[in-house]
Formats: C-alpha cells, sequence, structure tokens
C-alpha cells in the first residue's frame, strides 16, 4: 500500500515560491506514482495532510506547531521522540489504514503498529526484454 499526503498544490503554486514549487513538479509526481502503484497492483489512496506533523504517531496527541528548525518530534504525553519527518509518515501511513478499513494499534497501547504491505516479487518477470533505445 502507498499513501501520500493530499497537498493542496494550487495554494503552493501562489506567493513567493510559486516558481519554485511549480518547478518542483509535485503535481506530475503524485501521478506518476498513481499510475506506478495502479500498474503493479499496488493500493494508492491520498490521505488528509493536516496536521501530520503536530499529531504523535504513539499516542494521537496534539502535540503543537514547530518551527522550521526543530527537526525532532517530542511528546509531552508519552514521551515519544524521533526525527520530524518520520513522526508525520508514521500518521500519514495511520491515516491510510484507517481510510482503507485496517485496524491500526498505536504502539503505546498493545503491540506495535501492523502494517500489512504487499511484497513485491523479487524474481525477473518472464517474456521478452524490453527494447532500450
Amino acid at each position: 500500500m502507498i499513501f501520500a499526503e493530499d497537498l493542496n498544490l494550487k495554494m503552493t503554486s501562489r506567493g513567493i515560491l510559486a516558481k519554485h514549487c511549480l518547478d518542483a513538479a509535485w503535481g506530475s509526481f503524485l501521478e506518476i506514482l498513481k499510475w506506478v502503484a495502479w500498474k503493479r497492483g499496488v493500493y494508492f489512496a491520498k490521505v488528509d495532510p493536516n496536521g501530520t506533523s503536530q499529531t504523535c504517531p504513539q499516542c494521537g496527541a496534539h502535540t503543537g506547531k514547530k518551527e522550521l528548525s526543530e527537526r525532532v518530534h517530542r511528546c509531552d504525553e508519552c514521551g515519544y521522540a524521533t526525527d520530524w519527518d518520520v513522526a508525520a509518515a508514521q500518521v500519514v501511513m495511520q491515516r491510510g489504514l484507517v481510510a482503507v478499513g485496517q485496524t491500526v494499534i498505536l504502539p503505546g497501547s498493545e503491540g506495535c503498529l501492523g502494517t500489512p504491505m504487499k511484497q513485491e516479487n523479487p524474481t525477473a518477470r518472464k517474456g521478452r526484454p524490453r527494447s532500450t533505445r
């Protein structure tokens, strides 16, 4: 399963960083990722991006707004500490699992987060090789 934040790309294309945001081609990347997931039979979904960096993936508590210079997520409720980006990615994954009806067990409760993932077959595809012209 692949989950991505449903970013408001029109809003990021305004303001002082408009040209840089448009040059990054985030919208194209998400469309290509969606197509590749479909082609490989992997589930793809976009989730609500609001508050992903302000929510503790361990206990679900709201940790408040952080400055960009603050790169570590620390939860005062449960004491969980990890890199800010890792914590936000864990929250995105949890939201995606809830959206598809998977049961999410927070690590602080009865175990660790169950993440059933489709494994890709590591063997080569059979058939004729593609031309690389």
